[in-house]
């Protein structure tokens, strides 16, 4: 009736948090699924040990970026301080806080 294929040699691989490391024997022989320690899912990397920290850093240097080629708009007078709010919001925020509801914060991150 229903049927499920997977592309066991490209695309699929697992996880699992605090398990040990070692690769899936699929039944009749028909593949191997890989064990991977981080993948991304939806853009946002996660690691077996359940640490977001550098995705966290991943993003915030991200944001750097973006803020870096957006230096020459954000110090322009010709803009005006509501359309550089804007464009902060639009690029620069949207970029750090991207799935960031997902992330744990540690306490040394707050102070930062």
């Amino acid at each position: 009736m229903f049927s499920l294929k997977l592309n066991v040699k490209k695309k699929t691989k697992y996880m699992a948090i605090g398990d040990t490391l070692r690769d899936l024997q699929l039944e009749d022989g028909k593949g191997i699924i890989s064990h991977v320690n981080e993948y991304i899912y939806l853009g946002v990397r996660i690691n077996k040990n359940g640490n977001h920290e550098p995705e966290s850093n991943d993003r915030i240097n991200r944001g750097r970026a973006a803020i870096t080629k957006l230096n020459s708009i954000l110090r322009d007078r010709d803009v005006t301080p509501k359309t550089k709010a804007h464009i902060y919001h639009a690029v620069v925020k949207s970029t750090i806080t991207y799935a960031a509801e997902t992330a744990c914060l540690k306490a040394k991150r707050w102070q930062n």
